[in-house]
């Protein structure tokens, strides 16, 4: 029996995450759900765009018995994070996706519903935490720890060891050193040189990264 999947969000990140599961014969995409009312009865890439989240216990009561989440993070992991728990909450389970020719060492620890795009790596004893996005060509060195709803962007680079904190977003083509400890809804510029450990909160930026800032709630 094929597994019965929802998607939360009909945005760009929906379409990856889509092909990613199409791959999989024992998938069956029943369809998305999304908040706005103008997607109504379109479709994403063939995938019906049924309504709003109202329609989860009808689902749910039809069979439906996993979700993925169809939105990124720019920054603040807040909306995907909630929509994760919402999914949760209607005792759906979060399903993975993990892309055919992305590199997955077999020591590594994947959470649930973590998304790892094409091209992308993850090395040796690597943990990802729940709801991780590890996206199209980058890479998460040995022995890094990634907590839950991280996001590392693409082609961004984490050298071995390296721990991140919840909510934490690593933007495109960043890098970061070996050995550093990144707080939690911390967000690292896209582009930036980390070689400093970073505190919670704060976006950094630059070669080499400094505190530009501190995120509002």
């Amino acid at each position: 029996m094929k597994t019965q999947v929802v998607g939360l969000g009909a945005g760009g990140h929906a379409k990856v995450v889509i092909e990613i599961l199409q791959e999989h014969d024992n998938v069956d995409l029943i369809g998305l759900l999304d908040p706005n009312p103008k997607l109504n009865g379109k479709d994403l890439l063939g995938i019906p765009i049924l309504g709003s989240d109202d329609l989860l216990p009808d689902l749910v009561s039809r069979g439906v018995n996993h979700f993925f989440v169809g939105v990124g993070t720019v920054g603040k992991a807040d909306p995907r994070r909630r929509i994760y728990e919402r999914g949760i909450r209607h005792g759906l389970a979060p399903i993975r996706a993990i892309h055919r020719h992305s590199i997955i060492s077999k020591s590594s620890t994947l959470g649930p519903g973590v998304t790892i795009m094409a091209g992308a790596i993850v090395n040796a004893c690597a943990r990802l935490g729940a709801n991780v996005i590890v996206n199209t060509g980058s890479i998460v060195e040995h022995d890094c720890v990634l907590d839950d709803h991280v996001h590392v962007a693409t082609g961004a680079r984490l050298a071995g060891d390296v721990t991140v904190g919840a909510g934490t977003h690593i933007g495109a083509g960043a890098v970061v050193r070996q050995g550093i400890r990144i707080g939690n809804g911390a967000v690292i510029a896209a582009g930036a040189v980390v070689v400093k450990d970073v505190p919670g909160g704060v976006v950094v930026a630059g070669v080499p990264a400094r505190i530009m800032e501190k995120k509002t709630a």
